[in-house]
């Protein structure tokens, strides 16, 4: 059986970056594909908020994942009676040309990494039992992060934005990714760890990586002090350190050790992290002002009347200028600090105003949460500079050549840390 190319013609118009070919006996979607829901011909995709398994199954049957695939579609949908051992929750024929795989199917409301890595091998076996058969995980919504690691244990999965995995042997490999739910599904338990007040338990973990407990994070960030900022609280709740960590070891970001906690891979954290930033840090620009320097070409002379017009208000470098301490070489652009001295900007702005530039420009930058001024780096001068991680996400969603001072700062510092403690 041959599929005729000119089933695809549609197919191709409107997904650009999608490559679909056919094969005999065999159809092949794959590459790298559009990126949301949010398509010209098929709309927005409908399928938002929490979803009961009948809601998931009747998407299903109208060829919810599948919409936009021609001539792809769900036939003769069963469900399935009461639980029973080895049963999964329905079955269905995936009809494409003139040719079907049976799929089965296991719904959830949400799907996480570490699911994916204890359903696994329960689905390879399912597959070496019954060849020709196809084994998937249906979800309102898959992550990236769930996605990728299902096709790399080759987990057949489908969700009702339009990301499909399916690989039959000899008969079907079908693969959309990229495709954005209208809303994002998380478990109700899960916290973004990585923006806010969440962000402050990674910081203790990357800056201090050991075996923590749960208490002993919270324990650490009451009492940790920054002398740059007084009156400045650390502290997060018991409940919120409690959900950002589970919410890390659904990603496999952390795994737990009886009581403690440990990350297995701190620069994959790390990564992490950056890109979740970078994807944020328009967000901090429109928060930032740029002033003329009037103070001089270094960060001594900069930091000095700094010091004198916002007084002890919390302040610090970041970017270019706090690599400068670790990386003399480094082309400094701009001033870049984190201020929460509003009243303080604005005089230093007037008085800037008045005066001839005699530098690289100052930006001072209004941080979404305090945790930037944790673990400032001690410094000889009295130069306030926030931790080497900060330092680090701010060069990395930077991007061009401050990604490679990022590179050069995790080689030079951070990852010696590491190795330290």
């Amino acid at each position: 059986m041959r599929i005729k190319p000119l089933l695809f013609n549609n197919l191709r118009s409107s997904f650009a970056n999608m490559s679909i070919f056919a094969k005999s006996g065999m159809l092949q979607a794959g590459g790298k594909h559009a990126s949301g829901c949010d398509l010209a011909k098929f709309g927005k995709c409908p399928y938002t908020g929490k979803m009961t398994q009948r809601e998931i199954l009747k998407a299903l049957r109208e060829n919810g994942p599948f919409k936009g695939l021609p001539n792809v579609r769900v036939a003769n949908l069963v469900e399935q009676p009461e639980a029973k051992q080895g049963r999964f929750d329905a079955k269905f024929d995936l009809e494409f040309g003139d040719a079907k795989v049976e799929v089965c199917v296991e719904v959830k409301s949400t799907f996480t990494p570490k699911q994916v890595e204890q359903i696994a091998p329960w689905l390879s076996q399912m597959k070496a039992m019954k060849d020709g058969t196809a084994f998937a995980l249906v979800c309102p919504a898959i992550s990236p992060q769930s996605q990728r690691l299902c096709i790399e244990r080759n987990v057949d999965f489908m969700d009702l934005a339009g990301n499909v995995f399916i690989n039959v042997p000899g008969k079907l490999l079908l693969q959309r990714v990229g495709m954005e739910p209208q809303k994002e599904m998380s478990p109700s338990f899960y916290r973004n760890p990585f923006s806010g007040k969440s962000s402050r338990i990674l910081r203790v973990l990357l800056q201090k990586p050991r075996a923590w407990t749960l208490g002993e994070i919270a324990k650490e960030l009451a009492q940790e002090k920054s002398t740059q900022c007084a009156g400045v609280s650390f502290g997060v709740s018991f409940s919120l350190a409690s959900r950002v960590l589970r919410s890390l070891e659904e990603e496999l970001l952390v795994m737990r050790r009886n009581s403690s906690i440990l990350v297995p891979e701190p620069r994959r954290l790390l990564s992490r992290w950056a890109q979740e930033y970078k994807d944020r840090y328009r967000g901090y620009l429109r928060r930032s002002f740029k002033i003329p320097n009037p103070f001089g070409h270094d960060l001594e002379s900069v930091r000095q009347d700094l010091d004198s017009r916002l007084g002890r208000q919390c302040y610090a470098f970041t970017g270019t200028a706090a690599a400068s301490r670790i990386a003399p070489f480094v082309d400094v652009d701009s001033f870049d600090f984190y201020t929460s001295d509003e009243a303080g900007v604005k005089d230093l702005r007037e008085y800037a105003s008045t005066r001839p530039p005699v530098g690289p420009d100052l930006r001072a930058v209004y941080p979404f949460d305090a945790g930037v001024f944790l673990y400032l780096l001690p410094t000889g001068d009295g130069t306030p500079v926030v931790s080497s991680v900060q330092t680090y996400l701010d060069l990395f969603a930077r991007g061009g050549r401050d990604l490679t001072q990022a590179e050069y700062l995790f080689e030079k510092q951070i990852a010696p840390e590491w190795v330290r403690r």
